[in-house]
């Protein structure tokens, strides 16, 4: 889903930003709906040393770059990129062997994610070069692949 804002609405900051993304674990005692539904919907990984079979893994780094950088407030970059602000705030979440914290959450929007109970990565775009990408990304097409089925190895039969 992509949403163009009118003038008064739109997200010019940081903060604007905050009001309508998170990319944190909410507290377990004050939200423990919505931490147990990005517990289970919106934590990357475990990747890295933690899991370097992972299929995020290339050349034992991350392709989709996590963990991500602790930061105590989001910014939006001269390219018009946001960083989500990823406070150290203790708050873990276990998969497997690993406690994933902030530096994993994968960027979501409290109300669509308790509604919809499904992962759901929302981004912030301003610049037209994002939205290209992301109608590029939409329209690609499903996922393909060929396969052969066959009686096995027909060199033996007359």
């Amino acid at each position: 889903m992509l949403l163009w804002l009118d003038e008064q609405n739109k997200i010019k900051t940081g903060r604007d930003i905050d009001k309508v993304i998170s990319a944190e674990l909410p507290h377990p005692k004050l939200y423990p709906k919505l931490y147990g539904v990005v517990s289970s919907f919106m934590m990357h990984g475990p990747c890295g040393e933690a899991n370097v079979n992972s299929p995020c893994m290339v050349s034992y780094r991350c392709s989709k770059f996590f963990p991500k950088k602790y930061k105590s407030n989001t910014t939006i970059d001269d390219e018009g990129y946001p960083s989500y602000r990823r406070r150290n705030t203790g708050v873990v979440v276990k998969k497997t062997a690993a406690s994933l914290d902030n530096a994993y959450v994968v960027p979501y929007n409290p109300f669509l994610l308790m509604r919809y109970q499904a992962h759901i990565n929302v981004e912030y775009c301003n610049k037209s070069n994002a939205i290209k990408y992301l109608f590029k990304y939409v329209n690609k097409g499903p996922d393909r692949s060929n396969v052969e089925i066959s009686d096995g190895d027909k060199s033996n039969q007359p």
